[in-house]
């Protein structure tokens, strides 16, 4: 079972506000701390950069429900953050140089080396003293965990876990396949076709039929490619090489590594599962195209021992119940605070019926126009991070 880290930090930056600025330059007031409009946009503007670069125009655009989401997330945030700063002084938590130069290396050792650390930090924007922020931030943070108290987690505890929970520690039957497509994508066929007649001659009857033709080709061609990996198995992969249409595993021979049933499409997963290992399979046909496939070892459903996973248990409870306790505090906090939105735009309500009414107008624009994949999956990360805020 593959255990997903926990955060200890909230954020990935962290910028200290004071109240020294004109009433009218103030947004947000979070107990005694003033946030201006220049230092709320101005880091706002930071994080949409960078989560946002890759985005289409139109999800760059303030009104877009991409934008408006982020914004409420960025400000949630940043309240967040504040109340913990606050937090951290009221219970002197302090740090030393030495324990953040201590945490980076941590950092560059867990990235595996200093080039890939200093790579990221470029990608993303992030300067020397904001490394600095953050890292002071997070061991501060897990400071501040430490206090709040740690429940020992017993192995009976673990063992309740692994129990209640045996499906995430069974990997299901795999078998190690490679493959030979012959692509039947009609659309791709037609292209080509009518990129090759250069001076517009063909009719669309006539591209039709070329089409059909040469899915029956390369029915006609698989059949031929299957004969010869079948009286010589160990070509395979040059086969796979020289024919095959799926230009990622033809470049290993046409190797998938180990697969599940429920990780290919169902015709070919139900072909691959039925051979016998080093068996080349009939031509099989999938809304991919046809395959001919060679199964080259299987290993069947296994469950992890409680032995075996003890530990990653253990550590996964101890960082659950220390989230846990966190998100106790958070939410103490904030209820406990008083939070001033000096700029309406800001209020929660606003914030979240902007969010809705821009999110139903992006919506009926994908439901009419198609969203892009690309696109799609932006829109879906925000409104996730949105949801578990």
């Amino acid at each position: 079972m593959k255990f997903t880290k926990i955060a200890l930090t909230l954020l990935c930056s962290t910028i200290l506000f004071c109240g020294c600025a004109k009433d009218s330059d103030i947004v947000l007031k979070i107990n005694d701390t003033n946030i201006t409009r220049k230092e709320f946009y101005s880091d706002f503007e930071k994080i949409k950069n960078v989560q946002l670069k890759q985005a289409p125009k139109d999800m760059q655009q303030d009104d877009s429900y991409s934008v408006i989401a982020l914004k409420s997330k960025f400000l949630n945030d940043l309240i967040v953050r504040e109340l913990l700063e606050q937090e951290f002084d009221k219970r002197k938590i302090q740090i030393t140089d030495n324990e953040i130069q201590a945490k980076k290396q941590q950092l560059i050792a867990q990235i595996g080396s200093e080039e890939q650390f200093n790579n990221i930090l470029k990608q993303n924007d992030i300067s020397e003293e904001r490394l600095k922020s953050d890292i002071s931030n997070e061991v501060k943070m897990e400071k501040l965990i430490k206090q709040l108290g740690n429940k020992t987690i017993s192995e009976s505890d673990a063992k309740k876990f692994y129990n209640q929970n045996k499906a995430q520690f069974t990997a299901p039957e795999r078998v190690l396949a490679s493959h030979i497509l012959f692509s039947t994508n009609p659309d791709d066929i037609r292209r080509k076709i009518t990129d090759a007649d250069k001076e517009a001659k063909l009719s669309q009857a006539d591209i039709e039929k070329k089409v059909q033709e040469e899915l029956k080709n390369r029915e006609k061609l698989a059949n031929e490619i299957r004969s010869k990996a079948v009286s010589n198995p160990k070509n395979f992969a040059s086969l796979a090489k020289q024919y095959s249409d799926d230009e990622v595993s033809a470049k290993n021979g046409g190797d998938l590594g180990y697969i599940t049933k429920d990780s290919v499409v169902s015709e070919f997963g139900q072909a691959a599962f039925k051979q016998k290992v080093n068996t080349i399979s009939p031509v099989v046909k999938s809304q991919f195209g046809y395959h001919i496939i060679l199964v080259k070892d299987k290993a069947p459903e296994q469950t992890q021992s409680f032995k075996d996973v003890k530990a990653d248990i253990i550590t996964f409870l101890e960082r659950q119940n220390k989230a846990e306790k966190l998100r106790e505090l958070i939410s103490g906090l904030k209820n406990s605070a008083k939070i001033e939105y000096l700029d309406e735009s800001l209020k929660p309500e606003v914030m979240e019926a902007k969010i809705k009414e821009s999110f139903q107008k992006q919506l009926q624009k994908s439901q009419t126009q198609g969203a892009p994949k690309s696109k799609q999956k932006i829109l879906d990360k925000i409104k996730k991070d949105k949801e578990t805020k």
